[in-house]
């Protein structure tokens, strides 16, 4: 499957459906269930925002595509504006919430691209200044290791079975090599053989996507602080699994040479 298609597959997968109804944008949850808070998770360096009129709009999840706004109550309001614009102006998004809500799903976006959210207080004086302002930059494209990483997260819940490496179970370096054959790099099928390759440079400080090893006998893809994804002998099978002093804790971390 290309990786443009598989990609945009996955963007789908994190954002569901909206319903339009007159200028209300209803919100769905996101799909996926992850052992660690979307709303936490680190952002792509190119998502940074700054934050205006205190207390401000935030940033909670950015994809490629799409971003989560949240912010923060006004007393005494009962709905809120919002507007999204690109930098040179264009509206893009816009709607209304109701005082209880404080949060919105926009999708349809351009990767890299610049925009500004503005966010009313209802009932607010006319003429008067958005009570929130958030200007924000989507993630550019994403390097081959993120995209390796997001599609074997696809994979979460496949049987653990060694040899496998597809075809309904993987084993640990099975499924690393699949994720990583999707996102158009070649990595040899075993541990061992990976330990080998001169692709891998060791690194201090790992990114999601680069390959965590335990001992010479085991590797999963780093997801996040204390955690990495990937293929176990066990009932869950394929998932995030976190790390434990003294009992299970990566030897090693590395990056595959062109992989971003």
């Amino acid at each position: 499957m290309g990786v443009t298609v598989w990609a945009g597959a996955l963007r789908l997968a994190l954002w569901k459906r909206l319903a339009v109804r007159g200028r209300r944008i209803l919100q769905f949850a996101i799909i996926g269930v992850m052992p660690f808070s979307l709303a936490a998770a680190a952002l792509p360096a190119q998502a940074a925002t700054v934050t205006q009129n205190p207390p401000g709009v935030h940033l909670l999840v950015a994809t490629r595509t799409a971003l989560q706004l949240q912010w923060s109550p006004s007393p005494g309001a009962t709905s809120y504006t919002y507007r999204l614009y690109q930098m040179d102006g264009v509206l893009v998004w816009s709607g209304w919430e109701s005082g209880s809500d404080d949060s919105v799903i926009c999708p349809g976006l351009h990767p890299g691209w610049r925009y500004r959210a503005e966010v009313w207080a209802n009932p607010g004086r006319p003429g008067s200044e958005p009570y929130a302002t958030l200007y924000m930059t989507l993630p550019g494209p994403n390097p081959p290791r993120e995209l390796a990483y997001q599609w074997a997260q696809t994979q979460a819940g496949t049987p653990y079975r060694y040899g496998s490496q597809g075809d309904g179970a993987y084993d640990c370096s099975g499924l690393v090599r699949a994720a990583y054959l999707h996102a158009g790099i070649w990595l040899p099928r075993t541990t061992g053989e990976m330990l080998q390759y001169w692709r891998l440079e060791p690194v201090a400080a790992p990114q999601q996507g680069d390959l965590v090893f335990f001992g010479t006998g085991h590797v999963e893809l780093y997801a996040a602080r204390d955690q990495s994804f990937g293929a176990e002998d066990n009932p869950t099978g394929t998932g995030w699994n976190r790390w434990w002093p003294g009992d299970w804790w990566p030897t090693a971390f590395y990056r595959i040479v062109g992989a971003g």
